[in-house]
């Protein structure tokens, strides 16, 4: 009696560990299409495929779909997170033209995210440039992914303004004509001026990848346009901007 009660419960233990197996194909990420029964485990991280009187047992992050006679081709699906919410941070370069001191300038930049649905997330974020001088970006940032899976490229646009986080380093010349003139000294002279520094707009669109190792941790890597207009501004009304046309290029750690 204890034997029967004993195995009885194992059974009931092991029911739900295998969904009833189906027919159909199973196309793995590498390429390999198999033909013949596949079931899930019941945590469904596990995929059992019976096919040519083989058994194999993959991870369900090696399939990228099943095809059965109930149902059209089912995409794997990416690892679901606990919470909608995710983290990016960045960091890399503003590669461009050589009005800057540097000709490829380091940024760092983190964003907050919410994923209004499985493929459109929006966040706002804030980071470190430092251009001619530092500034600060705060910026809204927009993403939308290709699929829901663990590995999927994405678009994003960012766009904001940046701070100014330290004292100008800009210096112009204005030319003054002098009330006379001679053959001596026909022509102006210049004064040196220091400009403050007051920020600008910024805008940044791109496309990137990104890989998710687990439902909480992942990488990505991104290159855009960024686009940003500093203004100056200097005595008597003085005014002037500066434009910037770089290449950004990223590599981003998310968190959930």
């Amino acid at each position: 009696m204890k034997k029967l009660c004993l195995f009885i419960f194992v059974v009931t233990l092991s029911f739900p560990v295998f969904a009833q197996p189906e027919k159909g194909y199973v196309y793995l990420k590498n390429g390999t299409i198999l033909k013949g029964k596949y079931n899930y485990f019941s945590n469904e991280k596990k995929l059992r495929v019976e096919s040519a009187g083989n058994i194999w047992v993959f991870d369900s992050e090696e399939v990228d779909s099943v095809l059965n006679s109930r149902v059209k081709r089912i995409k794997q699906q990416a690892p679901v997170p606990e919470t909608p919410w995710f983290f990016r941070t960045e960091i890399g370069i503003l590669a461009g033209n050589s009005e800057n001191s540097q000709s490829a300038p380091f940024s760092l930049t983190g964003s907050v995210n919410y994923l209004v649905d499985p493929n459109l997330s929006v966040g706002l974020g804030a980071g470190a440039e430092f251009l001619k001088e530092s500034y600060l970006p705060v910026f809204l940032n927009v993403e939308y992914r290709f699929r829901k899976a663990t590995s999927t490229p994405y678009l994003f646009a960012k766009g904001g303004y940046q701070l100014p986080i330290e004292e100008s380093r800009t210096i112009y010349f204005d030319g003054v004509y002098p009330a006379w003139s001679s053959s001596i000294w026909p022509g102006p002279y210049y004064i040196q001026e220091n400009l403050d520094a007051k920020g600008g707009i910024l805008f940044n669109p791109g496309i990137g990848y990104m890989h998710m190792f687990s439902p909480g941790l992942g990488m990505s890597f991104a290159f855009g346009y960024q686009f940003h207009r500093l203004h100056y501004k200097g005595d008597d009304d003085y005014g002037l901007d500066i434009d910037y046309n770089r290449l950004s290029v990223k590599i981003g750690i998310i968190f959930n």
